[in-house]
């Protein structure tokens, strides 16, 4: 038997449950959210959740600034679900060459709304004492900021999705793409069946270049292994800590609210390309040692007193990743009735409120001036050789920041 949808939403991570959900907050008709596993079964499983405002493109900037004020309000929002956040507060580390990059990017952030400021690298001292900081010549904080659980947040969309009418189907793969004679979206085919259907969204993450190589759409989208080291900290360290984005030394790390440990995360861009898979179902959790001995490395020089403590765990996730380390978010033309939201590059987690609400009204044909602002990253710009770039950057982080 033949189901049939309105929409059919592929890909179980923050980002397709939460655009399920808006989508069904604006009564778009009857809602599928597939998921060829479990829910936040790729990125947003393995994740470390920050949540931030600090970006070098002013619309990705103002972009987070909205997500934060939902994630602020998350339960109240989103039915009475949590999404785990935790407002611990967000430090930006910067070396020599990138003073006068923050405090443009810091006035720049503060002209939006931004609660951030300025300040002295002693006052970080002051504020987290485990940090070394001798070898940091500028500093931003942002209080508001911090960090949250990618899974708990894909639930807590998913279901408050389903009490508003959606069906969300786990274990259930889209393995084809039926097109019509005049080559726009009939309808998907599972192991369970076909399902008719005239709108796909595509959010498949990781496999995205799969999931529309039978309909001659190839996504400029790589899959890359990225790593976190989970250290203890000692007694003497064990109050939790803000995150720190060290752009002296290219990593990130946070620490868990009730227990004593502290992650860290590359940010290095340098590294990727020894880790970028063919495909994504050639990830199985694989570990690179290099990459954790040099995280390891970063993090006693960034925090000396975890070397009395023990690294208690190391895991991988993936991200997919494009050229320019921007998101895909677009009407495909080439196969109408095709949307997509992939390729987030790691930033997807922190974006997932506000996309899945502006993805929801460009589905639904709605027009403003935060929808008009996703044409930043239309399909097409890698056709057009225009990718995206920031009016400012950091000297070695590029695109991720």
């Amino acid at each position: 038997m033949i189901q049939t949808a309105d929409i059919v939403v592929v890909g179980g991570g923050c980002m397709g449950a939460s655009i399920a959900l808006h989508l069904a907050e604006k009564q778009a008709g009857k809602i599928l959210l597939l998921e060829q596993k479990d829910l936040a079964n790729g990125a947003s499983g393995k994740g470390i959740g920050i949540i931030r405002t600090h970006y070098t493109h002013p619309t990705l900037a103002k972009l987070a600034y909205q997500s934060l004020l939902r994630f602020h309000h998350f339960s109240e929002r989103y039915g009475g679900y949590e999404s785990g956040f935790n407002p611990c507060g967000y430090y930006i580390l910067v070396g020599e060459a990138d003073i006068q990059t923050l405090a443009s990017i810091v006035e720049q952030h503060r002209s939006f709304g931004i609660n951030v400021s300025s300040v002295d690298p002693q006052q970080v001292k002051v504020a987290v004492p485990s940090l070394y900081i001798e070898d940091v010549a500028a500093a931003a904080y942002e209080p508001d900021s911090g960090y949250g659980s990618p899974p708990m947040t894909t639930l807590a969309f998913a279901q408050r999705a389903i009490e508003l009418g959606v069906k969300v189907c786990t274990q259930t793969p889209v393995t084809a793409i039926n097109l019509d004679v005049e080559g726009r979206i009939e309808a998907v085919v599972t192991p369970q069946g076909t399902i008719a259907t005239r709108t796909v969204v595509d959010c498949v993450g990781a496999w995205a270049r799969q999931f529309t190589a039978d309909v001659d759409l190839p996504f400029p989208v790589t899959p890359v292994v990225e790593h976190v080291v989970v250290a203890e900290r000692p007694i003497k360290l064990a109050a939790p800590h803000p995150v720190v984005s060290d752009l002296v030394n290219l990593c990130y790390l946070r620490s868990d609210a009730d227990q004593p440990y502290t992650r860290i995360g590359n940010s290095d861009p340098k590294y990727h390309s020894q880790f970028f898979l063919d495909d994504a179902n050639q990830f199985t959790g694989q570990i690179f040692p290099d990459i954790c001995e040099t995280l390891q490395h970063k993090l006693m020089h960034r925090m000396p007193g975890l070397s009395e403590g023990k690294i208690t765990q190391t895991y991988s996730g993936m991200w997919g990743v494009t050229p320019d380390y921007q998101p895909i978010i677009d009407r495909l033309e080439h196969v109408p009735g095709l949307y997509c939201a992939i390729g987030f590059s790691g930033h997807g987690y922190k974006l997932s409120p506000i996309i899945g609400d502006l993805m929801s009204r460009f589905i639904m044909g709605e027009s403003d001036e935060r929808v008009e602002s996703l044409k930043l990253f239309r399909y097409s710009r890698f056709q057009e050789n225009d990718l995206v770039k920031a009016p400012l950057s950091y000297s070695q982080a590029r695109g991720l920041r």
